[in-house]
């Protein structure tokens, strides 16, 4: 029995000693091919390397890391052994990485114009720039955008924006009512990087700079009127805000086709001095988390809750929700607070699937509040705006964030009304 025993230890031990062995080769070649990334990106991003052992998790991780940048619609892979070392091989599809911006909105007596475009794999190489043009109510605005995915090294992230632009939209009350005409003229330009820690944390540090300028539009007596009771209410300062603006997310929401599963924590700050310029002294913090899990094969669902706070009374620091990437069947802005909380409940059954396009349904509950006062308060959870309704999602697969969202709310509170929304990308 004893000698039987020792038998069957030392074929465990060989096996065991075998697959440590042959894991440990090293590789010897990755052939890549990719059809509209250069092969020296995508060598850069992997890590895994030639000439080192390989590690089957690390080559995991890769095709993870590959599949959540959403830009290949196809990744193949392939591992051999031969000759003593492995050959590793990727085939990778690109989606159609040039999106063109289109967008209308009236309502409230207000419109919006939005006209543009973007790429993401700009020059080969998975850089992404962007820019539109925007027309509020007649009058003019620009957006421009720069991203970096792997910034002096595959963990770094670089992300910068500049806007200059007219925010003309009325202020509302919180049943939608006009209370205020007021152009809001605003130069703004942030800068960021987003250091991956691990799988399952990321840092970031940025800064951001804007200059805000409050004109009253006192182009009928109406809008005159509504302008002189509201400023002898509120307080609007013009001024430079200069902040830096820290960052932490742990967890990762991962993307299996047009499905989505997992979880994320994150927190996002903002703190401006007047010590370093700024006219405003302020501290700014916003908390989020947000989870997606299947029902079943074909039923996606997904939840959104935000936190947000701020010291202060600047006017231009306040939190905005209302509309379709918030609390749908509401107008854009039409709640504003100090204070906020936000949480969104989304059901996607798939009802029809194939390798160009994919229609999914949609079933939500959106709440939220927004409120004024020195400290966030659990009286701010009281009497929620909540909306609910329907609505698809038409995904085109091989076009990269190719999501049109088409939504039909029903508001509850604090006013009862019907909403409709048409808009691109899935907001969470």
């Amino acid at each position: 029995m004893k000698h039987i025993i020792v038998i069957l230890l030392s074929l465990v031990m060989i096996g065991a000693d075998g697959l440590s062995e042959d894991q440990a080769l090293p590789v010897d070649v990755i052939e890549i091919h990719a059809t509209r990334t250069r092969e020296e990106v995508i060598r850069y991003l992997l890590e895994t390397k030639e000439g080192r052992a390989f590690d089957p998790e690390a080559w995991q991780r890769d095709l993870g890391s590959l599949r959540d940048t959403g830009l290949f619609y196809d990744i193949q892979s392939d591992v051999t052994h031969r000759n003593s070392a492995h050959q590793l091989s990727l085939d990778l599809k690109n989606k159609h990485s040039l999106i063109p911006i289109v967008k209308y909105k009236y309502g409230g007596d207000s419109s919006l114009l939005t006209l543009g475009f973007y790429e993401v794999n700009l020059f080969h190489r998975l850089l992404e720039a962007g820019g539109q043009f925007e027309q509020m109510n007649g009058k003019s605005g620009f957006v421009g955008w720069f991203r970096h995915p792997y910034f002096l090294s595959p963990q770094n992230r670089l992300e910068t924006e500049v806007y200059q632009h007219t925010i003309d939209l009325p202020l509302l009350t919180k049943k939608g009512k006009q209370q205020a005409h007021i152009d809001h003229r605003e130069k703004r330009w942030g800068l960021r990087v987003i250091r991956k820690l691990s799988g399952q944390c990321r840092v970031g540090i940025g800064f951001e700079l804007a200059e805000n300028d409050f004109y009253p539009d006192n182009e009928t007596p109406v809008k005159a009127d509504r302008n002189v009771s509201f400023f002898q209410a509120h307080d609007l300062n013009n001024g430079m805000t200069v902040s830096f603006v820290p960052l932490l997310v742990l967890g990762q929401i991962q993307q299996h086709g047009f499905y989505v599963q997992g979880w994320e924590l994150g927190i996002r700050g903002a703190l401006a001095r007047r010590a370093y310029g700024s006219d405003f002294n302020f501290v700014k913090a916003v908390a989020h988390s947000r989870m997606a899990f299947r029902l079943r094969e074909k039923i996606n669902a997904a939840v959104q809750l935000k936190l947000g706070t701020k010291s202060g009374h600047e006017f231009q620091h306040k939190f905005y929700l209302g509309g379709l990437d918030t609390v749908r069947g509401f107008l854009d802005g039409q709640f504003r607070g100090e204070h906020m909380w936000l949480a969104n409940v989304e059901v996607r059954p798939t009802l029809w699937e194939s390798a160009y396009w994919v229609l999914q349904g949609n079933v939500f509950m959106d709440l939220s509040k927004t409120w004024d006062s020195t400290h966030f308060t659990v009286q701010g959870f009281s009497h929620p705006f909540m909306s609910y309704g329907a609505g698809v999602r038409v995904i085109l697969p091989r076009i990269y964030r190719a999501v049109l969202r088409v939504d039909v709310a029903r508001t509850e509170t604090p006013v009862r009304m019907f909403g409709f929304g048409v808009g691109l990308q899935q907001f969470f």
